[in-house]
């Protein structure tokens, strides 16, 4: 009798253990897929960004977090992007559709575009409104030079070309 219950004991305690690893992503733990870049916003030099691309999350996959350098100033903000639509195009290049969730003026804008992470160390990205300007773009050089003379103690992830 008493071996019965250990046993039923036993097994409820793993059952309530397989749960919880179930909930969490033990697959590959503590290890990170978001991808970095540095991106420059609508085309504008002194709004650079981190621009963090998770291609395993379905939620909320796409971050941003954007400093505007204005009068000396670096005024820095959050932006998280609701998924519209993923398409794999090929390994590490993907083609995605999204709209900001938590802008300031209240547009909710779909912007698209690819994201090329082939070259990690070089990922290529560009987004475009549904109107045809450019919205995020890789780090110009002269984004580099604001970068380093505004937030020098900041790494804004991988910069392509």
């Amino acid at each position: 009798m008493k071996n019965k219950l250990w046993l039923t004991v036993l097994g409820l305690l793993l059952i309530a253990l397989a749960q919880q690893v179930w909930a969490e992503d033990v697959q590959f733990p503590g290890v990170d897929f978001r991808i970095k870049i540095a991106v420059t916003i609508e085309e504008d030099d002194s709004i650079m960004g981190l621009l963090e691309y998770s291609p395993q999350s379905t939620q909320l996959p796409l971050q941003l977090i954007s400093f505007n350098a204005m009068g000396g100033l670096v005024h820095p903000e959050a932006y998280l992007f609701e998924l519209l639509d993923r398409t794999v195009v090929s390994k590490n290049v993907h083609r995605i559709k999204c709209r900001c969730i938590n802008n300031r003026s209240g547009e909710n804008r779909v912007i698209g575009g690819i994201i090329d992470f082939q070259n990690e160390n070089k990922p290529k990205v560009r987004f475009m409104t549904e109107g045809g300007q450019t919205y995020l773009a890789n780090l110009t050089r002269q984004g580099k030079k604001n970068q380093k003379k505004f937030i020098p103690h900041i790494w804004l992830g991988q910069v392509g070309e």
